[in-house]
C-alpha cells in the first residue's frame, strides 16, 4: 500500500456521500460535489489526517509568496497536478513491503530477538489501556481486547496519529515532536480543500522552523535512513533536521506486521487485509525546541542555565474562548506566542476565519480526553485599530478570569468549612461559567470591532460585559450554592460568602485596573 496513489483517507461530501480517496484526489470534482471534511472512525484519526494533508502540501507545493498562494486558493489545482507534485515523494510513502515504510523504524527487523514478542495492534491507539492497567484490571472504561485487527487505512491512520501525539510510554519510550497532546490551532475553510491550503506556510516562512541545509531523504524523512536513535538522552534539534521533519516525525520505533488474510477492520467494519500486531523497541528520536507550525509555543527559563527555552503548548481543557490569549492573539508579557498559521493568516490580511483547536490532554502516559472545538475569529485589517481592539479584548478576558476565580472561592466557602475545603476542587464551576458565558463573549467583541472601527472608546461595550459576567457569576452561585434552599445549607456561611463574592466582582481590580472603567 503506498499513502500518494492508494485510496485511503476517508471523506465525505457536500452532498452527504462518504467514500476514500488518495491525497491528490483532493481536489476532484470540486465543482458539482466538493469533499467538505474528512471522515474518519475516530475524532484523534480525523486530527492526524488534516496533519497529513498540510505536511503534504507543505513538503511538495509550498508557495513562495501570498500571489502565489492566492493563486491555489481561488483557482484549486486539478488532481492529475497536485499528483505529479506529490510522486515525487511517493517513494517514502509505502506502508508495507521489505524498504522504507511510512513512519516505520528503517532497522528495526534486524534488531529483534526470537524472544521479542509483539505488542497487539490496539496498543497503537492512544486511549487503549496500557500494560499496567491490564495488570491490575483497572480498564473500567475502554476496555482491553476491543481492537484486534485494523484494516490498511485504520492502521496508517493509527500509526500516524501516535507519531503526531506520541506521549510517555516508559523507559525510552519518546513522547511526539511536540511533546504528548499537543494543541494543533488549524484554519477551517468551507471545504477540505480550502482547509488544508489555507494551513501550508510560505515556503521562506517554513524554512525558519530547522534547518534547510540538512537535506537527504532521511533528515525530511527519518525512516529512510538509520533511525537517530536516542540512548544516552541524545536529542534531536532543528539543526539537525530539514523542516520537513515537522510533518514526519519518528519519536517512536515501530514495524508493522501485516497478515495477508483478508478479514474485517474492528474500527471501520471493511473487509481488507489486516494487521494484527507490530514490534517496536525504545529509544526513537528526542525532538527538543522544535517549533510546529500549527502549535502555539510558550517560553520558559531553565532554572540552573537561565537559559530560555521554547516549549509547545499542550491540550488540558476544553476548547473555548478561555484559550483565545495564546491561540488567537499572541501575549507578549507572558511570552505566549500563537501558531505560525495564525500569524501568516493575519499577515494575508484575512479578517474573518474560523481556528479549528483538538488535542488530547494527557495525564502522563494516559490519555485523559480528547478536546476539539471551533472559535469563529473576525478581527481588523488596519494595524493600528488592530492592536487597540486586542487590548480591549485582553482586558476583557481577564476580567472574565478574574471573577471566575472568585466565583469558585465563594462556592467553596459557601460549601464547606475551613477544614474540610482545603483540598477541593471545584473546576466545574469555573467551566460552567466560560461556557456560559461564550456566547456573549463573541456578541461582545462583535460590537467591540465596531466600536474600534468608529474610532469610540470602547467603554460602553465593556460596561455591557462586565454587567453580563456579573449577572451570569451571581446566578450560577445562587443555583450551585443552594442559597434558596434555605434548610439544607448554612445559612450565614452562604451570605457571607454571597457578600463576599459581590465585593470582589463589583470591586475596584475588575472594574477600573482590568476594564478601564470610570469609577
Amino acid at each position: 500500500m503506498n499513502l500518494i496513489y492508494d485510496k485511503w483517507i476517508p471523506v465525505r461530501r457536500k452532498s452527504g456521500k462518504k467514500e476514500k480517496i488518495a491525497p491528490w484526489e483532493v481536489t476532484k470534482n470540486m465543482a458539482a460535489d466538493p469533499i467538505l471534511e474528512l471522515a474518519a472512525p475516530r475524532p484523534d484519526f480525523n486530527g492526524a489526517l488534516i496533519q497529513f494533508l498540510i505536511g503534504l502540501l507543505q513538503t511538495t507545493c509550498a508557495p513562495n509568496s501570498n500571489k502565489e498562494w492566492r493563486s491555489w486558493r481561488d483557482n484549486p489545482p486539478v488532481p492529475e497536478e497536485l499528483k505529479r507534485k506529490f510522486e515525487e515523494v511517493a517513494f517514502a510513502f509505502n506502508l508495507d513491503g521489505t524498504g522504507p515504510r511510512f513512519m516505520q523504524d528503517l532497522t528495526l527487523e534486524s534488531e529483534l530477538k526470537k524472544t521479542d514478542e509483539p505488542e497487539s495492534i490496539d496498543k497503537l491507539l492512544i486511549d487503549s489501556p496500557g500494560g499496567q492497567t491490564e495488570k491490575f484490571n483497572t480498564d473500567h472504561f475502554i476496555k482491553r481486547g476491543r481492537v484486534e485487527q485494523l484494516c490498511f487505512s485504520c492502521s496508517a491512520q493509527a500509526l500516524l496519529t501516535l507519531q503526531l501525539n506520541a506521549p510517555a510510554g516508559g523507559a525510552g519510550h519518546r513522547v511526539g515532536l511536540r511533546g504528548g497532546g499537543p494543541v494543533n490551532t488549524v484554519i477551517l475553510g468551507n471545504f477540505l480543500w480550502e482547509t488544508v491550503w489555507s494551513n501550508v506556510l510560505d515556503q521562506n516562512r517554513f524554512n525558519n522552523l530547522a534547518s534547510p541545509d540538512q537535506n537527504e531523504n532521511e533528515d525530511k524523512f527519518p525512516w529512510c535512513g538509520e533511525t537517530r536513535t536516542s540512548e544516552n538522552d541524545k536529542v534531536t534539534t532543528g539543526q539537525d533536521v530539514h523542516p520537513y521533519q515537522v510533518y514526519w516525525s519518528l519519536p517512536r520505533r515501530i514495524r508493522l506486521g501485516f497478515n495477508k488474510e483478508k478479514n474485517q477492520c474492528n474500527l471501520c467494519g471493511e473487509n481488507d487485509v489486516v494487521v494484527n500486531k507490530y514490534f517496536t523497541k525504545p529509544y526513537g528520536v528526542m525532538y527538543k525546541g522544535i517549533v510546529h507550525p500549527l502549535t502555539p509555543t510558550y517560553e520558559k527559563s531553565d532554572k540552573k542555565s537561565g537559559k530560555v527555552e521554547v516549549f509547545s503548548v499542550h491540550q488540558h481543557e476544553s476548547v473555548g474562548y478561555k484559550s483565545w490569549l495564546g491561540y488567537v492573539q499572541t501575549i507578549i508579557e507572558e511570552k505566549r506566542r500563537i501558531a505560525e498559521v495564525i500569524n501568516q493568516v493575519f499577515d494575508r490580511r484575512i479578517i474573518n476565519f474560523r481556528i479549528y483547536a483538538f488535542g488530547y490532554d494527557m495525564d502522563n502516559m494516559k490519555a485523559s480526553c480528547w478536546h476539539e472545538g471551533i472559535m469563529p475569529v473576525v478581527t481588523i485589517e488596519d494595524e493600528n485599530k488592530r492592536h487597540t481592539y486586542e487590548a480591549e479584548i485582553v482586558s476583557i478576558i481577564q476580567a472574565v478570569n478574574s471573577i471566575a476565580v472568585s466565583l469558585r472561592y465563594a462556592v467553596k466557602d459557601a460549601w464547606f468549612d475551613p477544614q474540610q475545603k482545603k483540598n477541593v476542587d471545584l473546576g466545574f464551576v469555573v467551566q460552567r461559567f466560560w461556557q456560559e458565558t461564550e456566547p456573549d463573549f463573541y456578541h461582545h467583541i462583535a460590537k467591540l470591532r465596531e466600536d474600534v472601527m468608529a474610532d469610540g472608546d470602547g467603554l460602553a461595550v465593556k460596561q455591557g460585559w462586565h454587567r453580563c459576567i456579573v449577572r451570569k457569576a451571581e446566578q450560577i452561585f445562587n443555583e450551585v450554592s443552594q442559597s434558596e434552599m434555605i434548610d439544607e445549607v448554612n445559612v450565614r456561611r452562604v451570605a457571607d460568602s454571597w457578600n463576599k463574592l459581590r465585593r470582589n466582582i463589583y470591586g475596584k481590580k475588575i472594574k477600573q485596573d482590568i476594564l478601564g472603567l470610570p469609577n
